[in-house]
């Protein structure tokens, strides 16, 4: 990515640090013209760990209570934190290499125990002063934007969601008016906020899904990336790391998951990749799902979308499929 600047910036802008170091215009501009957007020449969507989180924006990562999820926001943490060039095959894309991270679930005893669980002290601790670990916060926007107007990160990990939002979790306004100035704490501070999240009961029987998500969609609404993080149904090693909405995320991978091994408190990489729909088990659900997902092909088709049009939009309504896919069960439909 590469970010220059226009060369006829009004004289009265102060001039700020960028996510890559280079001049942009100071926080409180609000307002720019088409002309100055365009001429940042943001050739490449910026990324913290790419091709998957962006370096920017509000983002949730949701399962079950025994996904995994804090420990793979912990791994990523460190990584980020110990300046590692990659983290499970995904570059990472730091400026500060520094992380907060605000558990309202484990206290200090507990993190303690479970960061000697996953650092080995023969390695590269002096690093882990870049990741910071908060407690408790009584106003949580508040206080966050006094700690990054001191100490510049990369990244803010809320864990979790629901211990910091305060109101009912079905009301949609509510939940867009909390998340609110968490969007302006990105824009403000050039940083990613990661929400811990969790998934419905009984959500497991259904394919991964941004619908998936415990409450009202305000959550996935206003995060431009969520991501559900399961378990395998078939065997507890694995886990599979599932892009259910990714604005920036490139289609082909919404619709299969990383299969990850899980073992001894590590996160591994697998070369597999696996159909959100073999995730479902119970075959009368299977084939439920795969029927809404062929009518829906059908309906879409005979409007005029091309397959490439139709996986877009329906991946956007939270019915994960590929180009070839649709295309399959296109034919199947006129077949029968």
């Amino acid at each position: 990515m590469e970010l220059n600047q226009a060369s006829n910036q009004s004289p009265t802008r102060k001039v700020a640090r960028s996510l890559t170091g280079h001049p942009r215009e100071n926080d409180e501009q609000k307002v720019f013209t088409a002309l100055e957007l365009f001429q940042m020449n943001i050739t490449e969507f910026p990324m913290l760990l790419d091709p998957i989180f962006p370096k920017m924006g509000l983002t949730v990562l949701a399962g079950s209570s025994d996904a995994g999820k804090s420990t793979f926001l912990r791994q990523m943490a460190i990584a980020i934190a110990r300046g590692d060039k990659e983290f499970l095959g995904w570059k990472i894309n730091a400026e500060h290499n520094r992380v907060i991270y605000v558990s309202t679930e484990d206290d200090r005893l507990a993190i303690s125990y479970l960061l000697r669980q996953t650092i080995d002290e023969d390695g590269n601790i002096q690093k882990l002063e870049n990741l910071k670990y908060l407690f408790s916060l009584d106003n949580p926007f508040d206080e966050l934007d006094a700690i990054l107007s001191e100490y510049p990160a990369d990244c803010i990990i809320i864990d979790a969601f629901s211990d910091l939002f305060p109101g009912e979790m079905n009301q949609a306004n509510k939940v867009r008016t909390f998340m609110k100035p968490f969007f302006e704490l990105v824009n403000r501070h050039n940083c990613l906020v990661i929400f811990l999240h969790h998934t419905g009961k009984r959500t497991e029987e259904n394919p991964p899904s941004k619908n998936n998500l415990l409450g009202s969609q305000g959550i996935e609404g206003k995060a431009r990336l969520v991501i559900e993080l399961r378990r395998d149904p078939y065997d507890s090693n694995f886990r599979h790391f599932c892009i259910v909405k990714g604005n920036y995320v490139e289609d082909h991978l919404k619709t299969h998951s990383y299969k990850l091994l899980f073992k001894d408190r590590q996160f591994e990489m697998t070369e597999d990749r696996v159909d959100f729909d073999e995730l479902v088990t119970n075959p009368e659900k299977k084939q439920k799902v795969k029927a809404i997902k062929m009518e829906r092909v059908v309906e879409l088709k005979e409007k005029g979308l091309s397959f490439e049009e139709i996986a877009a939009q329906m991946n956007e309504e939270g019915l994960s499929i590929s180009k070839s896919t649709a295309h399959n069960y296109y034919k199947e439909a006129n077949s029968n």
